[in-house]
């Protein structure tokens, strides 16, 4: 039965209304949309400011009690203060997000930080009911209300992190020059490690360390090097070391690449011009392929320095005060090692009674030091062709099989001088494995690493000069160590019998080596030598030591290496700021810092006529 035509226009016009209310419901959101796009452009600079501020207000907050000596009320206030920075944090969320016209992909993007939100909403009931509800959910917690103080604070760092993690991104994108950000960026950490060292609360006297202290073992963790102007082992409190640990850290890794690879945890994917800027820091051509490297770099950090943790911690023949300390030096050792930082939590390094023949805590700490100074492209590499199974000599590349063999040659012949030389000195009073063991480490330990089971003091003239060479060639590239470099050396070695054979190429392994990388190679080798000469000159007119006593110091903070022949904590202030330049010079690269700050080349497209000059 069909509908009575009066129902029928009934029908029709309530369609008609219905149609138009949704057209006017569109355009009003429509129009609100474009108000809300309209205020989040003017508020949005406001927001990063407040951002920024109560970042500011965070790091003041924290540093502020290990500076100064608090009373019970000030220690309130800057407790309250503290939460309602974390008050801050959210409101600054909700209205980003308020304000928003997207607000589904905004919380895509910024998922982390909306759960970081969630959790601190917890957070701030628990601080306004002084419930303590998070310090009574850890059962082994014997002071539950010390313990969410404690937990406050750690949770406001840990949001200024993620906050730096967010604007990461826009750092990167911006980069023109990636050597000049390079260099910003060691000198930022090296700054704000200062800064740190330098409070009452890292050391243990209270006072803190005087500004060149401070920036002399700030610059030798984050350029791990290892040259001490204080004792570490005595010096500093838990707070300082874990300082020195922490830079040692970034300074190895790179603070922008551990920046990048926690950026991709929390977000999830990097720009092409991010990519780009980063590509260089992890030594990759590939720029699709810098995701994937950066995460293989960090995660092969960690997992050799956890395994380095577990292997140190059942290895040490001593007591501990406790079981703490003694996982504690287990890191802190198995970060230094692999970073070829040197720094240790013994006074003596690891030249004590305990540790200079302990077979495990020596082979634990040499892996450590030639994984580190291998580069992270080599390893990868030779995981790749174990899991491929393919001949490792055929299918190798020439980087590779270079650093390979000159490591290999350059540790057996460390090894053989120092037995030779030393073996009725230093090594006088050690059965033959131990002095094999001894020898083997120095070896290994002089090129970066600056650990020692010697007294470098005590090794005679011969083998301190045969040493000087060693930590002048240093490591390999894309790794934790310093120096010319392994590959550097051979290619300089290389086109000098080449020359004197009479040929007009170099070639190597059966590969013709491009002309620009044998000027890429004289050039770093004249820099670095001009370098260390200009610096040992300056160290004689304004030091009173031996003049082998002060190359020695020199080789070592340029190449990263960390020995010393016990003349570091007696260098006067200028000593001190000259051997920091050589080991910010050594550690960025002396060639990387002169690009950062050169004329961009002008690539003409006209050729002068070719002429010769005589050269013998």
């Amino acid at each position: 039965m069909k509908r009575p035509n009066k129902w029928r226009k009934k029908w029709n016009r309530l369609q008609e209304r219905w149609q138009n209310f949704k057209k006017r419901a569109n355009l009003f959101f429509h129009y609100v949309q474009d108000d809300i796009y309209e205020i989040d452009k003017v508020a949005h600079p406001y927001l990063r400011v407040f951002s920024a501020l109560l970042i500011v207000l965070v790091i003041v907050s924290l540093l502020i009690p290990l500076g100064f000596e608090l009373t019970p009320e000030m220690k309130q206030l800057n407790q309250q203060v503290e939460g309602w920075l974390v008050f801050g944090f959210v409101l600054n969320f909700l209205l980003k997000f308020i304000l928003t016209t997207s607000r589904e992909a905004f919380l895509r993007k910024r998922w982390f930080e909306g759960v970081l939100s969630a959790f601190s909403l917890v957070v701030l009931a628990d601080f306004a009911t002084s419930a303590n509800i998070i310090g009574s959910l850890v059962f082994i917690v014997e002071d539950p209300e010390g313990f969410f103080l404690q937990f406050l604070k750690g949770y406001l760092l840990f949001i200024v992190i993620v906050k730096f993690l967010q604007y990461l991104p826009e750092l990167l994108e911006d980069q023109k020059n990636t050597a000049r950000f390079l260099v910003y960026t060691f000198l930022s950490i090296i700054a704000a490690g200062t800064l740190l060292l330098m409070l009452p609360g890292a050391t243990q006297d209270g006072n803190g360390l005087a500004f060149i202290d401070a920036l002399f073992t700030s610059t030798s963790a984050v350029c791990v090097t290892g040259l001490i102007v204080v004792d570490t082992a005595t010096h500093f409190t838990l707070f300082g070391e874990l300082v020195i640990l922490t830079l040692i850290q970034l300074g190895g890794i790179g603070i922008i690449t551990f920046a990048t690879f926690l950026f991709l945890f929390i977000s999830g994917g990097l720009g092409v011009g991010q990519m780009n800027t980063v590509k260089e820091m992890v030594a990759e051509q590939n720029t699709s392929l810098v995701t994937a490297t950066l995460k293989k770099v960090v995660g092969f950090t960690f997992l050799v320095e956890a395994i380095a943790v577990v292997a140190y911690y059942v290895s040490w023949d001593m007591e501990f005060s406790s079981q703490g300390q003694r996982f504690l030096f287990s890191v802190f050792h198995a970060i230094s090692a692999f970073c070829n930082a040197g720094f240790s939590l013994f006074t003596n390094s690891l030249a004590d009674a305990h540790n200079a023949t302990n077979w495990p805590i020596n082979i634990t700490t040499m892996v450590l030091i030639v994984l580190g100074g291998l580069g992270f492209t080599v390893i990868w590499e030779l995981i790749q062709r174990r899991k491929e199974k393919k001949i490792w000599r055929r299918h190798l590349s020439i980087h590779t099989r270079v650093v390979l063999s000159v490591t290999g040659v350059l540790i057996v012949i460390g090894t053989a001088l120092i037995l030779i030389l030393e073996w009725n000195e230093t090594l006088a009073g050690h059965s033959t494995a131990e002095k094999l063991l001894l020898s083997l480490f120095q070896s290994i330990t002089t090129r970066t690493a600056g650990f020692n089971t010697m007294d470098t003091g005590a090794i005679g003239i011969p083998a301190i000069l045969g040493m000087l060479i060693l930590m002048l060639i240093g490591g390999s590239p894309a790794s934790t160590a310093g120096g010319i470099k392994t590959t550097t050396f051979a290619v300089l070695v290389r086109s000098m019998t080449m020359s004197i054979r009479g040929y007009s190429r170099m070639e190597l392994f059966k590969r013709t080596i491009p002309n620009s990388v044998i000027f890429r190679a004289m050039t770093v080798i004249l820099l670095a030598v001009s370098c260390i000469s200009i610096s040992t000159i300056l160290l004689a007119i304004v030091e009173d030591h031996a003049f082998l006593d002060l190359l020695f110091e020199e080789v070592s903070a340029f190449a990263t290496v960390g020995l010393s022949r016990g003349i570091t904590g007696d260098l006067t202030s200028w000593g001190k700021s000259i051997i920091i330049v050589s080991m910010f010079l050594g550690r960025v690269g002396i060639l990387t810092f002169m690009v950062a700050f050169a004329s961009r080349a002008d690539n003409r497209k006209y050729q002068y006529p070719e002429e010769s000059i005589m050269v013998s």
